[in-house]
């Protein structure tokens, strides 16, 4: 009877380790998880980090470009008008006091 009792009780010892190591292995298991699931994350917000300031800078340059061609196209309008101007000037005096006076 005495080595039946002792059988149960080793057994429950064994059950109780058994169950203690599950344990372990399930929080361990767990907090892999979490882990794994951190770093995930923080290297998808980094990607996403690095895909925008990428497209940033490329926006910026084409709207560096852009803007260069607009001052480019407005310094030549400019330079157009003024050199009407200079060519049409008289022309345009004489013919707008011609009307004012007739």
């Amino acid at each position: 009877m005495q080595d039946l009792l002792k059988k149960i009780i080793e057994m429950d010892e064994q059950a109780r380790k058994i169950e203690q190591q599950a344990k372990s292995e399930k929080e361990k298991s767990e907090a892999e998880v979490e882990q794994l699931r951190e770093k995930i994350y923080t290297d998808y917000i980094e990607r996403a980090k690095e895909r925008v300031e990428k497209n940033i800078a490329i926006d910026k340059a084409h709207a560096e470009e852009k803007l260069t061609a607009y001052a480019e196209d407005t310094a030549k309008a400019k330079a157009d008008m003024g050199a009407l101007y200079e060519d049409n000037k008289d022309k345009w005096v004489s013919e707008i006091v011609g009307r004012v006076l007739a």
